[in-house]
């Protein structure tokens, strides 16, 4: 079968970062054309598509599972965990419009993101007895407020 890659010259690699944005190794790309390899591109996309198709990539959704809800004054995330889980391993980091939980089995992370912005210091996490966490948020006021911005010449 015939390589896609060997129908004709290929556009420049800034011209594909362009395109395609940040989803393949521009360091090893641009090492492969110094190179020649024809046959690297083509393992990459198999590799990325075999890995999509049989979920090694996906991250594991089995071992927490997450629910979201969110009312005038907070944000509150219900988290449910697998047996599996350590609790001594598991750790979570808030930022402003998401949370991150780090320590999930296979040294694994989950991020859940946020319906909308919240302040960071006010989660307040309570492990309940059936292995389930609640956190709840202060939400952060949407920006009502305009400013004109004054253009530099």
């Amino acid at each position: 079968m015939k390589s896609f890659f060997d129908s004709g010259p290929l556009p420049d690699w800034q011209e594909l970062r362009k395109w395609l944005g940040k989803d393949i190794p521009w360091k090893l790309a641009e090492n492969w054309d110094r190179a020649g390899d024809d046959d690297w591109m083509n393992n990459y996309v198999k590799q990325i598509l075999q890995n999509a198709k049989s979920g090694a990539n996906a991250p594991d959704r089995s071992a927490v599972r997450t629910e979201i809800k969110q009312d005038g004054k907070y944000v509150r995330v219900a988290i449910r965990l697998a047996p599996e889980v350590d609790l001594r391993a598991l750790q979570l980091m808030a930022t402003s419009d998401r949370l991150k939980i780090n320590g999930l089995p296979g040294d694994k992370k989950r991020v859940i993101r946020f319906p909308g912005l919240v302040y960071p210091r006010t989660g307040k996490a309570v492990m309940k007895a059936d292995r389930q966490i609640l956190i709840r948020f202060k939400r952060r006021p949407p920006e009502k407020s305009e400013y004109e911005l004054f253009i530099q010449t």
